[in-house]
Formats: structure tokens, sequence, C-alpha cells
């Protein structure tokens, strides 16, 4: 199921030039082809290698107000051995407790903190990312803390427990998430000897106990871990703040130069977790919320190297639409559903991925889910008899375009996580480091066609939850999250139905073309900009239906609109 096998890797040797930097002269390599970046960024953007193999964004934003920096290591729960399960995630906690520059534990945090700023890190499936905001007065001074994270940790023994106890507190916190409840039932259900089977966050038990189990220190199995895993060379790096690209170039040469290079050894994932054992199922799960969910999902390959595409994109777009003719007006005439949100799960290097259609239903719409599974089935259908729609393409390439042409400018913190996700995806060209989500330009027939035949009636499995379910026994418990929930299987019957082209739902249709996409994006009354006073609301009409008022926008010059009703 690996569609990337099928795409090259992006050249990321060509472009490259040797550089030293402009003080210290240390040696670094710069990308000197074009990177394509929005119209409206007024942003400074310099892509450099350094000496280990790091890639790192370094971004110069002369309205900043604060500085960010954000590193991503290429490990998360799917490195974590068997019988130590959260390790990932643990070690994320332990490094932010000394350095050998910075021995104290609270150095780091309490430098952080006085210079306006804040910092936190999260580990996912398959990466750890950790990132700090600060006054841009005190960047090269966190940095060089932050640095040190990834070239001298301490790993001091004695803070173990109390780290521990912040892991199993953060786990504590999430017992009553149904997002995280309903999740670890789905890794539960998927096959056992597969990393995505694992418990992500992890425990004391998980952890602590588990270790004294096998017999195992967990200290020392933590700086095993790190000293195997944590390579410069699959890390990504992202540095913002208002000075000159030259100095933030200076800066991250010398302080993360010195990361160890263990060369390129992600755990790289082709087999997906749900097999056929696991399809033809609904599961039925407790929620702690008053909810009534229910979530459709498709094993699906790994798509994320067809970015230029995005085929699951294009299915989404069309199974989210709400007008005429769509699932959800369907489903909300027959007061079975209030919202409906169709989604591809594939992150970085997962190497599998996940298709969606999460539906939430009124509690008559619970009982009904197997007719709402037919409404599903019977869209899907009309979409591959009707054929893939380059005019749909258009809409959704020229929508993400004008988005990224115009966008509005975030914070610090924000734009250093946001180039983070785009430039760790391997498959990203260069090029596309800034542009990478809108670059949506090819229409493939051929692969939305592929995609489509993943979401088909032997490829698919149900989850349900609600506090309580009519005539169902959730006896079985999840062990981490203690949620109760029961497996069934679909009747050969309704397999058969959901497969039969026979079965029809009526009013079911494409969207219309919209009508409504802008073309011309000139400002107007630009002499009005930076009025005084402020011009003031005009009123253009008033009758017993209607009163409307205008506003000018005298200040920001953007290609924007609001309307208030």
């Amino acid at each position: 199921m690996d569609f990337c096998k099928n795409y090259p890797l992006p050249d990321w040797t060509a472009g490259f030039e040797h550089r030293s930097t402009s003080v210290s002269q240390l040696p670094y390599e710069e990308y000197t082809g074009i990177l394509e970046k929005s119209a409206s960024d007024t942003n400074d953007y310099r892509l450099i290698r350094l000496p280990n193999n790091l890639v790192v964004m370094c971004m110069q934003d002369s309205e900043t107000e604060t500085a960010a920096a954000a590193l991503s290591v290429n490990v998360g729960s799917n490195m974590d051995p068997v019988e130590l399960q959260g390790l990932a995630h643990f070690l994320e906690h332990m490094l932010f407790m000394g350095t050998e520059k910075y021995p104290d534990e609270n150095e780091f945090s309490s430098f952080i903190s006085e210079h306006s700023g804040d910092s936190n890190a999260y580990t996912q499936f398959s990466k750890t990312t950790f990132y700090l905001g600060v006054a841009n007065d005190a960047l090269e001074g966190a940095l060089d803390r932050f640095s040190s994270f990834f070239t001298s940790p301490l790993f001091k023994r004695d803070c173990v427990d109390r780290e521990l106890c912040a892991v199993d507190s953060e786990f504590k916190g999430l017992l009553t998430s149904d997002f995280w409840r309903s999740h670890q039932i789905e890794c539960r259900l998927c096959t056992s000897d597969h990393p995505y089977s694992k418990f992500m966050p992890g425990n004391i038990d998980s952890l602590q106990q588990s270790a004294k189990d096998h017999g195992l220190d967990l200290h020392e199995e933590l700086l095993k871990f790190y000293n195997k895993h944590y390579s410069s060379d699959i890390m990504k790096l992202v540095v913002c703040g208002n000075h000159a690209l030259d100095q933030l170039v200076e800066w991250t040469v010398s302080k993360f130069s010195g990361i160890k290079s263990k060369g390129d050894n992600v755990q790289r994932i082709v087999d997906h977790p749900v097999t056929a054992e696991f399809l033809g199922k609904v599961v039925y799960y407790e929620t702690v919320d008053e909810t009534h969910d229910m979530r459709i999902t498709f094993p699906v390959p790994d798509v994320k190297a067809m970015y230029r595409s995005d085929p699951f994109n294009y299915i989404s777009h069309l199974i989210n639409h709400e007008g005429q003719g769509s699932i959800m007006s369907h489903l909300k005439q027959k007061g079975w559903a209030t919202s409906l949100g169709a989604y591809t799960n594939v992150g970085q290097d997962k190497g599998f991925g996940e298709f969606s259609v999460s539906i939430g239903t009124t509690p008559e719409g619970l009982e009904h889910y197997e007719d709402i599974l037919k409404v599903v089935f019977a869209y899907v259908r009309m979409l591959v008899s009707s054929g893939p729609q380059e005019w749909v393409h258009s809409e959704l390439s020229f929508q993400a375009k004008n988005g990224f042409d115009y966008k509005k400018k975030s914070g610090a913190v924000s734009q250093a996580l946001s180039y983070m996700y785009l430039i760790f995806n391997e498959y990203v060209a260069p090029e596309h480091s800034l542009s990478k989500d809108s670059a949506y330009e090819e229409f493939d027939f051929d692969a939305i066609l592929h995609c489509l035949s993943f979401i088909n009636p032997d490829n698919f499995r149900v989850f349900i939850g609600a506090t309580k379910h009519k005539s169902i026994d959730c006896s079985e418990v999840e062990p981490y999250f203690g949620a109760a929930y029961h497996v069934a299987s679909f009747s050969a019957d309704l397999l058969s139905e959901l497969a039969s082209n026979n079965t029809h739902v009526d009013g079911l249709a494409l969207p219309e073309k919209n009508d409504f996409m802008p073309t011309d994006f000139t400002i107007k009354n630009t002499n009005i900009l930076g009025a005084a006073p402020v011009l003031r609301p005009t009123l253009l009409r008033l009758d017993d239906n209607l009163e409307l008022w205008f506003k000018q926008d005298d200040q920001f010059s953007t290609t924007k609109g609001n309307i208030y009703l």
C-alpha cells in the first residue's frame, strides 16, 4: 500500500552551495534556488544545511515582536521498546532537565519566562517537536540553551522519578478525553506487533513498573534510546526573529552543528496496522461526554509524496460538501446528523494512512447508522461513476493559491511550527519548503480513481461512540484508559447491499460550480489608507427588511472583507 515508493525522493544536494558564516567563518551549505513564497509575504528566508546534515530554515520577520525556534526529530512512539511504552515521551521531558553548559534543571525555563517567552514540546507517532518563543533580544541566549538539549543533555538520575510523575500526570489528564479513549481502542484493534499498537503517552506502569518487571534500569534504557535515535540527520530546525539573516545563520551554525550525526536511522514502515481481520467490524465504545459519534475509517496508503495532486483532498472536499445533493444535506433532512467531516490522517514518515468520515449524529441517527453507511457508499459510487472532474480540482487549486498568496501573517511560534511541518516531509522539494500546501497544481485523474478504490465496503470499519448503547453490552475494556467497548461483525446482507450498484439514494449529486471565485484582487480606494480621522461607516440601505452598512478598510490594505449578519 506504499504509494511513496513510486515517487523518488527530491534531490536535496542539488542547488546547495558551500558557504561560511560572516563572523566565525564556520562552514555550512545554502540553498541557492528560488524558494516559492506568498506574494504577500514580507519575510526573508534562508534554507541551509549544517555539516552534520541538520536542515534549517532561517526566517527574518522584521515586524515580529517575538522570536521563535522549533526543532523536530524523526523519533516518536513508533520507536518505543515494547517493554517501555511511552519512552519517547519520557525522553522529551528529561531533555528539559539540565545540560552540561546549563546544569540547573530550571535554567532553560527560567530564562525563557524571564524574557517574555514560553516553551513546550510534544511527542507523536513518528516525531517529537520542541519549540520556544522569546523576546527578540534574548534569542541568542535562548538558542544557546535550546541547542544544548541535543548536544550535551545531562539526564540526571535524580530527575527520573519527578519527570515520571509529570508524564503520569499528563496521562491522567487524558483519561476523560473521548478522543484518546477511542484512539487507544483503535490502536488495540490492529496488528499487535505493529508500532501503531503501542501506548503513546506512557505512564508510571508502562515505564517504571514495566522496567522493574523486565529487569531493566529505566535511566540506562533512556540513555541508550537517546544515543541510538537522536541524530542530526533526522532533525529539522526553524529559527525566526527580527535579526538579519546573516546573524540568524551565524547563531544557528555555531550552536547546532555540534549535534551528533549518526546517520539516517528512521524506522520506515510500509505495512498497514489494520489488516483484513480487523475490517468489516463495528466497534461500539462508551464515551465520557454526552455525545453521539460515528466514524467510518478506511486503511489507505501513504500519499504524502503526492502533494502536487493530493487526490484525497479532492475526495474529502466533495464528501465534506454540505450543499444540495451532498451527504450532509441528505442526513440533515432525515434528522440523522448534525455535523460531518472527511479527512486523511497521514503523518510524516508514518508509512500508512487512514481516510475517515466522522459524523456527529442525533440519537435517532445512531440507530440508523446502517442507513447512513448506505448513503456514504452511494455517494462514493456516484463519485466513481461521474469520474474525477478537473473543474473541481481547478477550484481547489485556485483557492489554495489565493489562500497562500493573501494569507494573514501569524505569530513567530506559529510560523516556526508551520514551516517545520512543511520541511519535515521528506518528499517536499527544497523549492516548496514554504509553499507545499499551495503547490496543489496537478490534476491526476488516475490517482483520484485509485484512491477512491480504497473507499469500498471490503475495506472499512466503524467506530460508534455514546454514553450508552441500546442492546449492546460493552464488556471489553481497553487496559490503559479503561474505556469499555464491544466489537461486532457486519452482517453479510449489509455488506452485500453496500457493495451493490443497485443500492440507490435519490438526490445525491456533485456540487454546482462556484460562480463566486474571485479574479480581481485590486485594492480599491488606496488613497484613503491611513486616513485620519478613521473613516466612519456608511449607511447604504434602510427599509422595512434591511439595514445595510459599509465600512471601507482604511488601515490594512488586505484583499479580504467581512460580512456580519
